[in-house]
């Protein structure tokens, strides 16, 4: 019997959580020609960074009706090491492509 039951809530859990997550409506498409390393994020927002390294790009996921958090505004930044930084919107929850300029 016990191995039904949590053969069941195995199976509700993977039927449940993934309809928890509020799906993706739109991305921003990222390319970073800066020939630096960015970390980029929502304005505002100080607990979420992504490293996109110099050469490469990454799509930055929109959600439907919530891509602002924790305070954050509808701009994300895109800091390097050496200290220059770039901004993409608002309105950045519209998604779109931001290209980080070569120096």
């Amino acid at each position: 019997m016990k191995k039904i039951t949590r053969s069941a809530a195995v199976a509700v859990s993977i039927l449940v959580l993934p309809a928890c997550q509020p799906p993706v409506s739109r991305w921003v498409e990222l390319q970073n020609r800066t020939g630096e390393t960015v970390t980029v994020k929502w304005l505002g927002d100080v607990s979420h960074g992504r490293q996109v390294p110099a050469g490469e790009s990454a799509r930055i996921p929109v959600v439907s009706g919530g891509c602002l958090r924790m305070g954050a505004e509808d701009v994300l930044v895109a800091d390097t090491a050496g200290g220059r930084r770039f901004t993409f919107g608002p309105p950045a929850c519209d998604g779109g492509t931001w290209t980080l300029p070569t120096r």
